[in-house]
C-alpha cells in the first residue's frame, strides 16, 4: 500500500469522527472486543505458521517468550494462563527428525534471542598479544543483562550481596572455550567478583 493512499485513510476517518461530533471514532472502539478476538487469531495463525516453517527456532522462541513473561509486568492472572501454554508448547519435541537450523558456520546453533542482539560475537585473528591467536567480541544486551540481574533477585553470583549499578554480567564458559551469549550460560556478578574471577581465568 502506498503511503498516499494511507494518508488519504487516515485524513478521510479523522474528518469522518470530526464531522460526527466524535460518534464515529466511538463506534469503532465499540468493538473492541473483536478487535482483542482477531488478535488473538492472527497471533495463533502466526505461531502455527513459525511451527510448521521452522519448529527448532519456534520451540526456542517460544520457551525465552515463557521465561521472559516472569519478569515482564503483566497482569498475574493473564500470566497464570499464557504461561503454561508457553511452557506445553516449548516443550513439545517439534524438533525431532528435522534437519538442523540456525547453525552457524562452525556448526553452534543459535537462538532467535541471539539475531535480536546488537552485535553478535565476532573472531578476530590475531590482536592482542598473540599473534595467530583467536580474539573473541563479546557484546550483551543491556535488556539481557537486565534479564539476567533480575532472575538472580538482583544478588552477586558469588558473593550474594546486593548488586550494584555496576554490576557485570560474566560468561560461566568463555567464549573462547565455547561457551556462548545463551541466558544459561551468563551469570551477573559484581565489580570484585568479576574482576577476581577474570584475574584467576587470566592466570
Amino acid at each position: 500500500m502506498r503511503w498516499e493512499l494511507l494518508l488519504i485513510i487516515v485524513a478521510g476517518v479523522w474528518m469522518g469522527n470530526v464531522y460526527t461530533d466524535g460518534k464515529f471514532l466511538t463506534k469503532l472502539l465499540s468493538y473492541k472486543k473483536y478487535y482483542h478476538m482477531a488478535g488473538i487469531f492472527l497471533g495463533a495463525c502466526t505461531l502455527f505458521w513459525l511451527l510448521k516453517k521452522d519448529p527448532k527456532r519456534a520451540s526456542r522462541m517460544l520457551e525465552h517468550s515463557n521465561e521472559y513473561l516472569k519478569y515482564l509486568p503483566v497482569d498475574k492472572n493473564t500470566s497464570s494462563i499464557i504461561s503454561p501454554i508457553l511452557d506445553f508448547t516449548s516443550k513439545q519435541s517439534y524438533s525431532q527428525h528435522m534437519p538442523s537450523y540456525g547453525n552457524t558456520v562452525s556448526g553452534k546453533s543459535y537462538s532467535v534471542l541471539d539475531m535480536l542482539k546488537p552485535t553478535t560475537p565476532v573472531e578476530q585473528v590475531g590482536g592482542g598479544g598473540g599473534a595467530g591467536k583467536k580474539a573473541t567480541k563479546r557484546s550483551v544486551s543491556e535488556t539481557k543483562k537486565k534479564y539476567v540481574a533480575s532472575s538472580q533477585n538482583w544478588k552477586c553470583g558469588d558473593c550474594q550481596e546486593q548488586l550494584s549499578a555496576w554490576y557485570e554480567v560474566d560468561h560461566k564458559i568463555r567464549l573462547e572455550y565455547g561457551g556462548s551469549n545463551n541466558l544459561d550460560n551468563l551469570v551477573a556478578l559484581c565489580r570484585e567478583c568479576h574482576g577476581r574471577k577474570t584475574t584467576i581465568e587470566n592466570l
